[in-house]
C-alpha cells in the first residue's frame, strides 16, 4: 500500500514540474516573440515562419 501511494505522489510531482517547464518556456518564447514583434515585425515573422499573402 505505501508503494501505490509513492507512485501516486511521484506522478502528481512529475505531472507538476513537467506543467511548470512547459509553461515556463512557452510564456518566455510567447513573450519573446511578442517583444520582438513590436520591436522589428519583420525579423519576429522570420522567426515563426510567417508567409504575407500575395493579393490581386
Amino acid at each position: 500500500m505505501k508503494f501505490i501511494g509513492f507512485l501516486v505522489f511521484m506522478i502528481v510531482l512529475l505531472m507538476g514540474f513537467s506543467m511548470l517547464l512547459f509553461l515556463g518556456l512557452f510564456v518566455g518564447y510567447w513573450l519573446t516573440l511578442v517583444g520582438l514583434e513590436a520591436i522589428n515585425p519583420r525579423f519576429a515573422h522570420a522567426i515563426i515562419g510567417h508567409k504575407e499573402e500575395v493579393s490581386e
